[in-house]
């Protein structure tokens, strides 16, 4: 119980404090505050609702769950996270739990959780209204629960594993099958795992799987067929899958996993090459015996398999890898920094001199990869940010860096405590210098709060009729508590001028001084920020 209590009181700095402090982020997480927001004023919960229609992008659960906080503690940035940050407390204590009663041990399972809440992009993460971290929980459930009836047998084993699926696909459609189907495919061909297809455990997890799912997709078949398949099927999964709609570029998962991980990325590679041995699988193949690193690797390698054929990428879509990435991570550098440490698998044992080679490698990586992740974004990314950031992000850069240091020397002494110590200390300190400080100075860039709450100040925010060019500035609607207008183009916007005359636009900033020169419209900024501005804009016969 005593480590259990260590992850919750780790999990507050990580993943609670501050939650509601922050403004929705632009696009993604009002893209499900909005819906559920809708839902709520109009009383419907079996389909999505947008802009007073149905609405099909993603599956209902994440909503559902969206809506419920909504219903007990009122529409917040507080209640449209909450739901998200507690299911990345429960992944963590999910892998530990199932983790220590498994081959690994409490020791390796412990590092194991550790490892998962305290790397930065699962922190940050857990603290999104986006439904990444709902899929990475259920499917960690999915997979351990799926290696224990490996281990067992057991049929209750095998039909848990089919429920949470449904409930997986519940949240982010077939990707909630796929993921697991392809990793535990390999796993059963690589290990030699009949015992996978037997039929009595195969068709109760079927059963709990449709059991789960179906009726709601059956719902949708019937009322909103359109939607399940044209929208959802076609559009938001064939379609993204086949047609880039995020810029990418070649190895960017390698960097997802570099910069995300840090500060445990250092030790990735040789984790991986640690177990990608088919000497180490000997113990795993035949049926009953306890799944091992190979069934990490599977799982590990199917997400980022089947993301990498994936035409659209972002960096959440490999999350669902990261618990799989830490069990890797818990065995090798609990084996590494053993006192006693013994093999992973009857191989012969590496030399001493060897031995401590290795972690020593793996710790100076973690020294490059953090300096190379402070440079990129430094160099990279938008220096408007950037400034705005100002002293934060040097304070951030600097913690990366100190703790991958104080990383080297908790290697250099063999030990895996400080080790662990060093890098939760490392992430809590960076994470809470992004939530406190760096995020708030940013916020202007990333949500229309600050805006609104101008407009509202003003007496202004009325009369905002939408946006221009902001198709996708879904924040806007959510601070104003309706729907606004969307003007993609001039002309639409000129369409929706001579309706609502003197009506005040949302746009970039930097759109203003275009908008002016290249039409016959007035308009004047009534509130700028640095990214948004709401201006007033009247047709070319009210021009003054």
């Amino acid at each position: 119980m005593q480590r259990v209590a260590l992850i919750v009181a780790l999990s507050i700095p990580l993943i609670f404090i501050g939650l509601g402090a922050v403004a929705l982020l632009e696009p993604d997480e009002p893209y499900y505050a909005v819906p559920a927001r809708e839902m709520l004023e109009t009383g419907t919960w079996q389909v999505t609702i947008f802009h007073g229609q149905p609405w099909f992008d993603k599956p209902i659960l994440f909503y559902w769950m969206i809506l419920a906080a909504y219903k007990v503690l009122g529409v917040s940035e507080l209640s449209t996270r909450i739901g998200s940050a507690f299911m990345g407390l429960a992944c963590v204590l999910t892998l530990y739990l199932f983790a220590r009663r498994s081959a690994l041990g409490d020791r390796t399972g412990f590092v194991a959780a550790l490892a998962l809440l305290t790397n930065i992009e699962y922190a940050l993460m857990a603290r999104s209204a986006v439904t990444d971290m709902t899929l990475t929980a259920l499917l960690t459930l999915a997979m351990l629960a799926a290696a224990r009836y490996l281990e067992s047998g057991g049929t209750g084993w095998a039909a848990l594993t089919g429920a949470v699926l449904g409930v997986a696909t519940l949240t982010k459609g077939p990707v909630g099958v796929l993921l697991p189907g392809v990793a535990l495919l390999a796993y059963a061909a690589l290990a030699r795992r009949r015992d996978l297809f037997r039929p009595g455990p195969l068709a109760a997890g079927a059963a709990a799987l449709v059991a789960v799912a179906a009726p709601w997709y059956l719902y949708m078949t019937i009322a909103h067929r359109e939607l399940l398949f044209q929208t959802f099927i076609g559009e938001g999964n064939m379609g993204r899958f086949f047609h880039p709609e995020h810029v990418w570029f070649p190895g960017y998962y390698l960097a997802v996993l570099a910069a995300g991980l840090i500060p445990w990325s250092g030790g990735l590679p040789a984790a991986l090459l640690s177990v990608a041995w088919p000497e180490r699988w000997e113990a795993e193949r035949g049926a009953g015996r306890p799944t091992g690193p190979l069934y990490e690797l599977c799982w590990f390698g199917s997400v980022l398999f089947v993301f990498s054929l994936s035409a659209s990428k972002l960096p959440s879509y490999l999350m669902p890898a990261f618990p799989a990435a830490a069990l890797l991570l818990a065995r090798y550098w609990t084996a590494s920094l053993a006192t006693s440490p013994a093999p992973l698998t009857p191989l012969p044992t590496p030399s001493p001199s060897r031995a401590r080679l290795g972690p020593r490698i793996s710790a100076w990586l973690g020294v490059a990869l953090a300096a190379g992740a402070v440079y990129a974004a430094l160099a990279y990314g938008s220096s408007q940010k950037q400034q705005a950031a100002g002293v934060t992000a040097v304070l951030i850069a600097g913690v990366l860096l100190l703790g991958a240091v104080l990383g080297v020397a908790a290697v250099r002494a063999g030990s895996l405590g400080a080790l662990v110590a060093v890098n939760a200390a490392t992430a809590v300190a960076a994470v809470m210098i992004l939530i406190l400080a760096a995020v708030p100075r940013i916020e202007p860039l990333v949500s229309t709060r600050s805006l609104v709450r101008d407009l509202e100040r003003s007496g202004l925010a009325a009369q905002v009729v939408g946006t221009y060019k902001q198709s996708r500035l879904f924040g806007l609607d959510y601070y104003l508590g309706r729907t606004t207008a969307r003007a993609t183009n001039l002309e639409a916007l000129r369409r929706q001028v001579a309706e609502h005359p003197g009506g005040i636009w949302v746009l970039r900033t930097a759109e203003i001084d275009r908008l002016v020169s290249e039409s016959d419209l007035a308009a004047a900024a009534v509130a700028r920020g640095p990214e948004y501005a709401a201006v007033r804009i009247a047709p070319a016969v009210l021009k003054r």
